[in-house]
Parts: C-alpha cells; sequence; structure tokens
C-alpha cells in the first residue's frame, strides 16, 4: 500500500515475482554446523531503529495511518530487542530527522550492528537534471512549491546510509516511489545455500524497500487501521510468513518477495495496482535479516537483544563545544538513561513472562504424564443433502491451543464439545457447481479454469465467507466452529497435525508450492491423501486449500474461552481459517495454527468444509 502522493505518476510497475525458492531446497542448509538463525545471530551485533511516522501535516494535508503505523512498527521492534528511537508528528522535522540519522545514530552504532530505518508518511517524485525522477520523503514542515529544499531526497538516503558504520542498513519506507536512487531488485531471491548465507551475513549490505508506486494517491484499509504495507509487513514479522522458507531468518530479498506478493495481491483484490519495490543502495552483498520468534527444531531465537550491560557510550562534552551543544549532549544523555531504566523494566516483565511459560509447561507435563486417552472411534456418519459424506466427532474434551506457534495459540487449555458431524472432504467444484445451478448465486474467483470433468474432485477456491457459510446453510449445515475444526483435525491426543507428529511430506498432503497459481491441476483431488487423514477419518485438514471457520478472529480469545462448546468472539473484524494450502509452508499446516481475513476476501488458496449437529 502508499502514501498519498502529491503529484501523479505515469510508472511502469516492476514485474511481480511471486514465487520464492521451493522451501524444500533450503529448509536442510546448515551454516558451519549451525543452523541459519542460530549462526546469523552469532555474528550478528546489536539492533537500532528509526521509526519515523507523520500524520499531521504543517502545510501540506494530513494522512490516518501513518503514526499508527509507524507506532505499531516499533513496538515490534522493541520487542525484538532493538534499539528504537520514535519521531512522530511535529518531533518528525527535517532538521530532526537528518540530524537522528547523521550525529546521533553513528555514535551509538558499532561495525557489526544492524540498523533499521521505516518511515511512513507523505512522499513525492520531483523531475531533476536530465529528467530523471528523484524521490522524496516529506518531513513534518515540507512545502509543497520547494520540496527539493525541505524534503529529504532518495540521495540523501543514499548518503546517510553509506555513512552509517553499521554492518547492514535498511530502509522500509511506506510511501509511494519512482524515483529511487538505487538499482532495482528484480526476481526471485537466489537459493539459499551455505555460502550465500555466509556471504549476505559477513558483507556490508545497504537496502531500501518502498510500499511501490499506486495507479491512486491512497489505497488503506479502514478496517485493519493501517496502509496494506504496513499490514502485511506486520503480519509477515510477527507470525513468521515471511519467512516462507520457514529457516528461522528473513531476510531483506526474502521480505521483499513476501510483501511484493501479498501487497500486489491485494492492491487487485481492491481493483488496484501497486506493487513493492527494492533497491540496492550499495553494491555490496550482505543483507539485513530478521530472527523469527519460532525457529523450528532449534527452539525459539528472538533478534539479539540490546542489553543495558552495554550502553552505547555516550560522547563527552567538551570545552571546544559550545554551552547549548553540551546541553543538547546532557540532554542525550539523559535521554539515554530513560531508555536504559526502561528497557530493565522491559527484561523484568520477560522474566515474568518467562516464569509464567514455565509454570503453563509444568501444568502441560502433568496433563502428558496422565494415560494417553485411546484415539477416538469412527462410530458412525452420515450424508448431507449435497451428497457429502460426513464423519461423526463424538463428545468429549481435547486440548486446544499449541505452544508451537505464536501468542494466538496460547494457552492451550482444554475443550469440551458436544457430538457433531464435519464433512469428510473439503467441498469440491461438481458439489459447488450444483449449488451454483440449484441457487444462481455468482461464482467464485477463477471459476472459468475450472474443468468439472478433470477437477471436479478438486476443492472449490476463490470462495469468500459469504460464499460458505451460504453453501453449508442450503444444504442444512453450518460451517464449524474454530473449536470443532481443530478437534476434527488433530482428536485427543495433542498431536501436531492430523496424522500424528511426524513432519509433513507430498504423501500426508498437498502443500509447500510456494508461490504461482498454475491453475486447478495446483490442487489435488480431495480424498488423494490417505495418509495424511484426521484420527476421525477427515481428509485434507491439513494442506490442499485454507477453510473458513464459523468464528471471529480475536488474538486473545484463547485467554477468556469458555471450556464448553465455544463459538468465538460475538464480533470483529475477521473471520478465522484453518489448516494450511497449497502454498504453505509447514509452519502453517499444523492443526493449531490460526489465520484470519476478512469476510469478503477471495483467493486461489481458500475453500472450505461444513459441519453438522445431530
Amino acid at each position: 500500500m502508499t502514501r498519498l502522493v502529491l503529484v501523479s505518476l505515469v510508472l511502469a510497475t516492476c514485474a511481480l515475482a511471486a514465487s520464492a525458492p521451493a522451501s524444500a531446497e533450503k529448509r536442510g542448509v546448515r551454516v558451519d554446523g549451525k543452523d541459519p538463525a542460530e549462526y546469523m545471530a552469532q555474528q550478528t551485533g546489536k539492533a537500532y531503529a528509526v521509526v519515523i511516522g507523520i500524520d499531521s501535516y504543517q502545510k501540506i494535508g494530513s494522512l490516518r495511518y501513518a503514526v499508527a503505523d509507524a507506532k505499531a512498527v516499533a513496538q515490534t521492534l522493541r520487542q525484538r530487542g532493538y534499539a528504537v528511537t520514535e519521531l512522530y508528528n511535529e518531533r518528525a522535522t527535517k532538521r530532526a530527522i537528518e540530524s537522528e540519522l547523521r550525529t546521533k545514530l553513528p555514535r551509538r552504532v558499532g561495525k557489526d550492528d544492524r540498523v533499521l530505518i521505516f518511515y511512513a508518511g507523505h512522499g513525492k517524485d520531483e523531475k531533476i537534471e536530465g529528467g530523471k525522477p528523484m524521490g522524496y520523503l516529506l518531513p513534518v514542515d515540507s512545502e509543497r512549491d520547494d520540496i527539493p529544499a525541505t524534503g529529504v531526497s532518495m540521495g540523501t538516503v543514499r548518503e546517510l546510509a553509506d555513512a552509517l558504520p553499521a554492518k547492514h542498513v535498511l530502509f522500509l519506507l511506506d510511501v509511494c516511489f519512482g524515483g529511487i536512487a538505487g538499482t532495482l531488485t528484480r526476481g526471485d531471491p537466489p537459493p539459499v545455500t551455505e555460502a550465500y548465507l555466509k556471504q549476505i551475513t559477513r558483507e556490508r549490505g545497504r537496502h531500501l524497500i518502498t510500499a511501490g508506486a499506486a495507479d491512486q494517491e491512497v489505497i488503506e484499509s479502514a478496517q485493519w487501521g493501517h496502509s496494506v504495507f504496513t499490514y502485511f509487513l506486520l503480519k509477515g514479522l510477527n507470525e513468521g510468513l515471511a519467512d516462507q522458507d520457514d529457516n528461522g531468518v528473513i531476510t531483506a530479498r526474502e521480505l521483499h518477495t513476501y510483501l511484493e506478493s501479498r501487497v500486489f495481491g491485494e492492491a487487485q483484490q481492491q481493483g488496484h495496482q501497486q506493487t513493492p519495490q527494492m533497491a540496492e543502495l550499495s553494491g555490496e552483498k550482505g543483507q539485513f535479516v530478521f530472527f523469527t520468534s519460532a525457529k523450528g527444531k532449534a527452539g525459539t531465537l528472538s533478534s539479539p537483544p540490546v542489553t543495558s550491560s552495554s550502553p552505547a557510550p555516550a560522547p563527552e562534552p567538551s570545552a571546544a563545544l559550545t554551552q547549548a551543544e553540551q546541553e543538547r549532549l546532557a540532554l542525550e544523555e539523559e535521554e539515554r538513561k530513560v531508555e536504559e531504566q526502561a528497557k530493565q523494566a522491559a527484561l523484568q516483565r520477560e522474566n515474568e513472562e518467562r516464569r509464567r511459560r514455565i509454570e503453563e509447561k509444568k501444568k502441560q507435563l502433568e496433563v502428558a504424564s496422565l494415560p494417553t486417552p485411546s484415539l477416538p472411534r469412527q462410530t458412525g456418519g452420515i450424508t448431507g443433502k449435497d451428497g457429502a459424506p460426513m464423519v461423526l466427532v463424538p463428545a468429549g474434551e481435547f486440548m486446544m491451543g499449541s505452544n508451537d506457534g505464536g501468542s494466538n495459540e496460547k494457552p492451550v487449555h482444554r475443550v469440551y464439545l458436544d457430538d457433531y458431524y464435519i464433512d469428510k472432504y473439503e467441498v469440491t467444484t461438481s458439489r459447488y457447481a450444483a449449488f451454483l445451478q440449484a441457487t444462481s448465486r455468482a461464482a467464485p474467483e477463477r471459476w472459468n479454469e475450472a474443468s468439472q470433468v478433470s477437477d471436479g474432485e478438486r476443492p472449490v477456491i476463490g470462495v469468500d465467507w459469504h460464499d460458505a457459510d451460504a453453501y453449508c446453510r442450503y444444504y442444512g449445515k453450518r460451517l464449524p466452529t474454530e473449536a470443532e475444526w481443530e478437534k476434527a483435525a488433530r482428536g485427543t491426543d495433542g498431536r501436531k497435525y492430523p496424522w500424528g507428529n511426524e513432519e509433513p511430506t507430498s504423501r500426508h498432503t498437498n502443500f509447500n508450492k510456494c508461490c504461482d497459481w498454475k491453475g486447478y491441476a495446483t490442487l489435488t483431488a480431495v480424498m488423494e491423501h490417505d495418509a495424511g487423514k484426521s484420527p476421525y477419518g477427515a481428509y485434507d485438514m491439513a494442506g490442499n486449500v485454507w477453510e473458513w471457520t464459523a468464528d471471529w478472529y480475536d488474538k486473545s480469545y484463547y485467554q477468556s474461552s469458555p471450556d464448553r462448546n465455544p463459538t468465538g468472539p460475538s464480533s470483529g473484524s475477521s473471520k478465522v481459517l484453518r489448516g494450511g494450502s497449497w502454498d504453505a509452508v509447514a509452519n502453517f499446516v499444523r492443526s493449531a495454527y490460526r489465520r484470519f481475513l476478512l469476510p469478503p476476501y477471495r483467493y486461489d488458496d481458500i475453500g472450505f468444509r461444513c459441519a453438522k449437529t445431530p
């Protein structure tokens, strides 16, 4: 998503590079015998960030979400151990921005450190000598008629990036630019090998990612309260979605590929064109990396924190300095001390959270030490009015949630559900075709690509939540609740996947085909993966297509949900999807993984199945 651009742009949109290298190729890569995240964390110094957000301009029209975007990014980075400096609205003058990047930041940063600069606000392109456009960031005191003098040019950004002593520097700019002072990066990231990971860790690197040029002034979501660019940036980092090879690290190139695909797709859904762009600001091969919060087999790893035991040295006043400069330096030192105290408080809160998790784990181990309940028996089934077979999920308890994923999967909690039936298979194109014929409902996305001869037993895709709900209701059924879906997928023994704890393969499910849709042949027939069925006999509850559920999404719902037949929050903006899809990595096809999406959205990896109360 882009910010308001003050002049019309006629710009060729760079080609979409939606696909990422096959994760199977990357998953087994180790560096000096270590997992990539472990190796890179050991080679990486401290992490610093400057976060800038401007809504209320002095002489230019206001924005809605720039400050909200910046604050959300700052919070995410601070939780990952970054030392964050924030400049919002009236504090984000040209002088303040350049002073922070040119003078203050270099005093704190070491040669092995990483620096991230995030900017959300107005941007503008201006023609310079030779007719080439130059992009400008517009500080709060910019003047519309004198952008070159009052804006911060991309040339200046490149100069500042090069002058920083840090090893890796990344600018994330939620603005729309054509005039980027750097070499545009196109195509897929190179194959991730040990040599590649060593190179990008060892060498210096300077990169810039912008939200990309759009075909209108503003593309944003009032329901999300963020620009689309920042919304997907936050999801990519907080939920690990940008780590598409699931190796624990997100390189700058990997982040751009993820943002390019998601923002481009979302813009298309809204009827617009927008493609995030990435540029190299130097010829060096190093790259900024993020560390995911969940790193699979190697355990939990977060961005190396800036600890209070090694504060950045503060410059001492000298007699050569003016009184005003000495006062300014004293204020900076006082500010640094306040930041250190805040970090101490944050560390204390983190330790308390660790103690809480330890106690929670102890309780789970107590539960695990009890005799393992026998797997549920298939005691019968029915056939729905649509002709689809349904399996019975008998009444009883199961443990819902997981400690393998994000905070929205916690805490693990006991849930009792009454008897219910659930479709044995995902709703197929042939059954959905009969529904369309009977109701004259509008066809889903990509429906013209489906052949009822060759694709009739593949799952229908491109349906939004309302389509799925209407289908189930028409045949006297309903969408399953989130709890019903999870129990039907994993049974009562706490397994990670429908078939058990074994990592998924093509024998179990259709997954890991990121990222291009290649027609309905991308999908597999709904009864194909017999080895991947759930304890109750339900197929494709991992992979093939994401499945809509009945529940509204609330990240913290598990903390207060009822322990008997929970039905989700009473309201919300997004609905929950479960199960992963053909383009999902292994982490996303876990039975406890929670995705959420606005109800009207239609994608080529989303379908559904129905449930029914006896």
